[in-house]
């Protein structure tokens, strides 16, 4: 209750109630941004000379799978916890414009694929790079940045808002720290030193009312990647055929009774451990002592029981720029340094296949010291919760290696292969605020797919049929095969026949001699989808993001252009504002 989590509360009982009432529905993001509302509030109500202005410092993130968001939580409390005067706001939130009045600013912020910005980010990224921005003089800041070194442009995001920063004249009181997938420790020593330099320079809050991130906050985010909730698998279907290049499953998993709670559009967390055969594969790829005492993370462990939770199903550039030197001049610091080379390389390998098609010495201890610990796995949730409220479904590919020793991906090998019905998995559901629904179930939408991209377009048309929603639905999806990838077709028959798909579109690209997919069809229906989109449609875009999503995009943009009679300028500013509107969202991976 509200009354346990604020001392000495000038409130009445009556005026408690009302409080706890309103912000009992809330998650933890929307306690933090009413937080920070009711402190703005408080202020308003105070008059303040110039000479009286307190301070604060400004938590800026934007994440595409929610670490950053978790990272961001986390420092806003140490802040707290500091009597820091601050406040946190996802990017997304946040007005560009406003860092012209900022004296203090964090910044954590990811960087998506290829170099490319987190959704959350991009119109304050365009607006620090436009010819609007003024000089930041007056500035201070602090940049981290995640990313992942298996990508070319690593931590490309926190780089260039850094040196946009440096460049309009603002001050950096550390220097940016650059994240890997292993980015708790680095986020420990920027969040200390940094932490450290704002309380010794911002000012101590006015008001020593407790923020509202520390009142009883949606029970549904509990569950995290740092702890899961353990969900029984109900169903594996294989939904592909025999003849199919592709195995692709339905999965089913049980929530009863976990208070767990999912919006379409948003995604589940899988935690796993490498299982024996993985692990014995690395083990007698060279020779490796199973019971070898090593030390992990200050403890003496068996070197059997750390690989239980490291990465070696993926192999990171960083662990092969390390092996490349232990290799010499036999070695692949060619494929190391060219970024397609290497993408190609470690698309069909795992860490076993690397060691055995390569050997040389190296020892357990070395071996532990440069691979990182296993992250979670994400899904696109492939149901809606109105229609299944006990049950969360996942559309799965098998990843299968093609080397020597066949080889499954972590997850999809645990659910389409080791598991069994009746088994458990470790789940967590990360929120995706970038991929929802309209909020008027008038409005219509376009959802354009390729392959497993289809999953949350099944929960979005589930949802739809549950809400009454009378917004027309036009789906463009695209597979190898009608006969043998058709994923879900009797569903969406179905949902056709019933007038909630009012519009359905297929590219199965492998059905005729020339290759049709998606993107295709985009080029086909491109006076119809303008059409839409004057109309308010929301356009929905989910696959791959190196080809299907591409591609797809620059059809989209040539059609603006074409079916708008647009210059360049014009197309820009158009899918600009589609953005900021919500009205072009994209799940890809």
């Amino acid at each position: 209750m509200l009354q346990e989590n604020i001392a000495n509360s000038p409130l009445a009982p009556e005026q408690l109630n009302k409080v706890n009432l309103a912000v009992q529905d809330l998650n933890t993001n929307q306690l933090l941004w009413v937080s920070g509302f009711i402190a703005g509030l408080s202020g308003q109500n105070k008059i303040e000379s110039n000479n009286n202005r307190q301070t604060k410092l400004t938590i800026l993130y934007a994440s595409q799978t929610g670490n950053c968001r978790s990272l961001a939580q986390q420092y806003y409390q140490k802040c707290q916890s500091l009597s820091i005067n601050c406040q946190l706001h996802s990017l997304a939130d946040y007005k560009p414009r406003n860092i012209t009045k900022e004296e203090y600013v964090a910044i954590i912020v990811s960087t998506h694929g290829e170099g490319d910005a987190p959704d959350d980010a991009e119109i304050f990224h365009e607006y620090l790079f436009s010819n609007k921005t003024p000089q930041l003089k007056s500035l201070k800041y602090s940049v981290l940045a995640l990313g992942d070194s298996s990508y070319e442009k690593f931590c490309q995001t926190g780089i260039d808002i850094d040196l946009q920063l440096k460049k309009l004249g603002a001050q950096s009181v550390i220097d940016r720290i650059d994240c890997d997938l292993d980015f708790e420790e680095s986020f420990s020593v920027w969040q200390e030193e940094t932490s450290g330099y704002f309380s010794k320079n911002i000012d101590k809050p006015e008001s020593n009312v407790a923020p509202l991130a520390l009142l009883k906050s949606n029970p549904s985010e509990q569950f995290n990647r740092k702890h899961t909730y353990t969900s029984e698998i109900l169903s594996i279907q294989k939904i592909t055929t025999q003849e199919s290049v592709k195995n692709v499953y339905h999965i089913e998993l049980n929530i009863d009774g976990s208070n767990i709670n999912y919006r379409p559009g948003d995604s589940l967390g899988i935690v796993a451990q490498n299982s024996n055969d993985t692990i014995n594969a690395l083990i007698n790829s060279r020779g490796f002592d199973a019971n070898k005492i090593i030390q992990y993370k200050n403890k003496e462990q068996s070197f059997v029981s750390v690989l239980r939770s490291l990465e070696i199903t993926l192999i990171s550039k960083s662990f092969l720029k390390f092996y490349a030197g232990l290799l010499g001049p036999k070695g692949f610091n060619e494929l190391v340094n060219n970024h397609q080379q290497f993408q190609n390389f470690v698309s069909t390998r795992q860490l076993s296949d690397v060691l055995s098609e390569y050997p040389t010495p190296i020892s357990e201890q070395q071996l532990v010291d440069h691979l990182f610990t296993i992250t979670p796995r994400l899904y696109s949730i492939a149901s809606s919760q109105l229609k299944n409220p006990d049950e969360i479904h996942l559309t799965v590919a098998l990843v299968e290696s093609s080397t020597k020793q066949p080889n499954n991906g972590l997850v999809s090998g645990l659910l389409c292969h080791s598991l069994k019905e009746g088994d458990k998995v470790e789940i967590y559901v990360e929120n995706n605020r970038n991929f929802k629904l309209p909020e008027n179930k008038d409005t219509p939408i376009i959802m354009i797919a390729a392959g497993t991209g289809i999953a949350p377009f099944r929960g979005f048309l589930q949802e739809r049929q549950e809400t009454n929603a009378t917004g027309n639905n036009w789906l463009i999806f695209g597979n190898p095969s009608f006969d043998n990838d058709f994923l879900y077709q009797l569903e969406l028959q179905k949902h056709f026949k019933a007038n909630l798909l009012t519009h359905i579109d297929l590219a199965f690209s492998r059905d005729q001699k020339q290759k049709v997919y998606v993107q295709h069809k985009v080029k086909q229906k491109a006076a119809e989808i303008w059409q839409w989109l004057e109309q308010g449609a929301h356009l929905y875009i989910c696959g791959n993001k190196d080809h299907m999503a591409k591609a797809v995009e620059a059809e989209l943009l040539l059609l603006i252009q074409e079916q708008g009679k647009l210059n360049t300028e014009e197309v820009k500013i158009y899918l600009t504002e589609l953005k900021r509107n919500k009205r072009y969202q994209k799940d890809v991976y």
